[in-house]
């Protein structure tokens, strides 16, 4: 059990959310959906222990078979469930949640009243709340009494125990009554907050505003404040501090489903700053926490459902690893048959017997085991077939990844290699087979990107 030192404790709804296992569908045109815990407090304390740190989750579930079923899945994800109570006489919150064909999400929901609504402030963990490094939460809780006083009871707790305290007002206009209500009850305790996080349409929501310049941003801004953080999607963050601000660009990732990611995001930021939270008064800590907390999100977004995507701390540690070359493979996958032409003609004029035959062997046998014609498509290879070849080879070799200067400095070289291959296929009259080529330029994609 995590002590106050790296505590982080969730206060808010945990709830099951219902996917359509289509995307871009309405929901009377889904044909099935898929059940997935969600809930964006829940997700920040599954998203912290995914990460190897201590969460807690404080609010109500109804005392039904969903209910127990969140609160196992608290448990079994390593988040302190001492702060759930049950009610028996309403429901666990549902939510279906619509997945338009970019990945983003229209929802709706069943609560009218569920049990998260239905939390005192008379039912509230206090010991477990006093021991809280950060204390989060959102602004769904502060809808509908008596959740909403004990949401302010809550953050005085924490609050005086010495807590920092987080807030993601994790906008949901279909549950407040008015647009005027929502800014109005959302803002009512804006001030107390230490680390607060908006998305770009919850900027535009509160300030009325449709920019993201930091003019706009500071209208957010109050002094008490330690970080203010606007999210970006796919372009990453921007974070303002007491003594400096900036922007941390984000990992380039085929979006799936976005749900979650943002509860990721924050998770993975409240993780590091409970770890080291000189990181608030030092610019370079600090953008390495959101560069981390970035990561996590990103991941997230590739798969569906919240929870199921939460990446834990090797799996993090792994992608990120592969993002570093994201960029330049992509750009193999699309000329790779041009360089096998360009290599083999080279190839041809000396002598195959100055080819390393272990080295050949092991190539072929690699590709040998493949029995998917794209990987000898002369067309180039398809990105999972890439992905999955050289996963595989990178699982046998001890690799080191070039760093950044070296990936631009390779992605100009394969950019002139691109417009030279034409040429020196025009006028070259050797002539291998699809198998020999691929080989060759197997040989020296590894050569020349991957440094052992």
């Amino acid at each position: 059990m995590a002590g106050r030192s790296e505590l982080v404790v969730s206060f808010g709804e945990m709830l099951i959310d219902f996917v359509p296992t289509v995307a871009g569908v309405s929901l009377a045109e889904a044909p099935a959906f898929v059940k997935a815990p969600g809930g964006a407090p829940a997700n920040v304390a599954i998203a912290v222990a995914r990460l190897g740190g201590g969460a807690a989750f404080v609010g109500k579930l109804g005392d039904d078979e969903f209910g127990r079923m969140l609160a196992a899945i608290l448990r079994d994800n390593g988040v302190d469930d001492g702060g759930v109570v049950f009610d028996a006489g309403a429901r666990t919150a549902l939510a279906f949640v619509t997945l338009r064909a970019d990945g983003e999400r229209e929802f709706m929901f069943y609560r009218n009243p569920s049990a998260d609504m239905l939390l005192t402030h008379a039912e509230l963990n206090v010991e477990l709340i006093k021991r809280a490094a950060v204390f989060h939460y959102g602004s769904i809780s502060l809808i509908a009494e008596p959740c909403r006083s004990a949401h302010l009871r809550a953050m005085e707790i924490a609050k005086e125990a010495g807590a920092l305290l987080s807030y993601d007002p994790n906008l949901r206009e279909a549950l407040w009554p008015s647009r005027e209500e929502a800014r109005t009850k959302i803002l009512s305790i804006w001030d107390q907050a230490d680390i607060v996080k908006v998305s770009e349409v919850e900027l535009e929501f509160l300030t009325g505003i449709d920019s993201v310049e930091d003019d706009v941003v500071m209208k957010l801004w109050r002094p008490t404040m330690k970080l203010l953080l606007v999210t970006l999607g796919d372009q990453g963050c921007k974070y303002y501090a007491r003594d400096f601000r900036g922007a941390v660009p984000s990992y380039k990732v085929q979006q799936v489903d976005t749900t979650g990611a943002g509860d990721a995001f924050v998770g993975a930021l409240l993780r590091r700053i409970v770890q080291d939270p000189s990181s608030l008064q030092d610019q370079k800590k600090l953008e390495e926490a959101i560069k981390f907390a970035n990561a996590c999100g990103a991941i997230t977004a590739t798969k569906k459902g919240a929870i199921p995507s939460l990446p834990t701390e090797v799996e993090l540690r792994y992608e990120i690893h592969w993002y570093r070359i994201s960029d330049i493979s992509e750009i193999l996958v699309h000329g790779l048959y041009w360089m096998a032409v360009r290599l083999s003609v080279y190839a041809s004029q000396q002598s195959r017997a100055s080819w390393n035959p272990g080295l050949e062997k092991a190539l072929v046998d690699l590709l040998h085991e493949h029995n998917n014609p794209h990987y000898r498509c002369q067309n180039g290879w398809t990105s999972e077939a890439w992905n999955k070849v050289v996963k595989e080879f990178r699982d046998r070799h001890p690799y080191v990844t070039m760093n950044k200067q070296q990936i631009q400095d390779k992605e100009k070289e394969l950019k002139r290699d691109y417009r030279l291959l034409k040429e020196a296929r025009k006028q070259s009259g050797a002539s291998w087979d699809n198998q020999r080529c691929m080989i060759v330029a197997d040989d020296a994609v590894w050569a020349n990107i991957i440094t052992v």
